[in-house]
């Protein structure tokens, strides 16, 4: 795909989204239109069926904007239903060690990087067999594998993780690393600050590309200009929230 993030952030760009946990590709097809990098498809603490996502995952790829898929867990079928819509891209949240890393790259990479399962009956491969071997290295080429370093454990361990081969993004969860230092929800605290520049640092060492969240948008640009390869910027739920909130705010003004 000529507009996957994976080629942006090889190419020295630092790719800019959001997260959606509306369940409507109607939503999706608005918000990928607006020149958005990517989308984050919450299917963790959203409410979205296997159906909509692949829903969803063609309205963002009709306005050329990667469509990511956040599974709710690590299993090896949950992985394979994300990556069958055709998204060719995840999140997987909660890991912890590089053990768990290693196994999410092994559900994710055909063989021999992997033991992704194989149907070519599905949207990931044009519903046909015809052309199969081409399309299997193109996925392999072009596959996003990222993972969510949440809690303590994670951060501990996060030197090991950057190391597992085949895993493409390390996104840092600002919530756990505020929390692991005392300071649970201050997300632009200075010593939170502080946390996340070393976190960034380790994963600049093993060449992976790194992804955070700000629910500022000043601070966007102030993680682009730290050397963030990945950034999101709150989501379709709150814009909504905040915009209808601050017209209410205005008219009874």
């Amino acid at each position: 795909m000529k507009y996957a993030i994976k080629k942006k952030m090889k190419a020295g760009k630092t790719v800019f989204g959001t997260w959606c946990m509306l369940p409507s590709s109607f939503v999706v097809d608005v918000i990928a239109g607006t020149g958005l990098d990517f989308v984050v498809l919450d299917m963790e603490h959203g409410t979205l069926s296997w159906e909509t996502a692949e829903e969803m995952v063609r309205a963002a790829q009709l306005h050329e904007c990667q469509p990511i898929i956040r599974v709710g867990d690590d299993q090896e079928n949950t992985i394979l239903h994300a990556l069958e819509t055709g998204c060719e891209a995840i999140l997987v949240p909660h890991v912890s060690t590089a053990k768990s890393a290693t196994g999410i790259v092994n559900a994710s990479r055909y063989a021999p990087k992997g033991s992704r399962g194989l149907s070519p009956y599905t949207r990931n491969h044009g519903y046909t067999h015809v052309g199969l071997a081409e399309s299997m290295a193109r996925h392999s080429d072009e596959t996003l594998v990222g993972i969510l370093v949440e809690g303590k454990e994670g951060i501990e361990n996060l030197p090991e993780i950057a190391q597992v081969e085949g895993l493409d993004l390390i996104y840092l969860g600002m919530y756990d690393i505020s929390q692991s230092v005392g300071l649970p929800g201050e997300l632009e605290h200075p010593k939170v600050l502080e946390q996340l520049e070393k976190c960034l640092e380790t994963i600049q060492k093993s060449r992976k590309f790194s992804g955070v969240f700000s629910r500022d948008l000043g601070y966007c640009s102030k993680f682009r200009d730290m050397g963030f390869d990945f950034v999101a910027y709150i989501a379709d739920s709150h814009a909504l929230t905040a915009y209808y909130s601050s017209c209410v705010q205005e008219f009874h003004k």
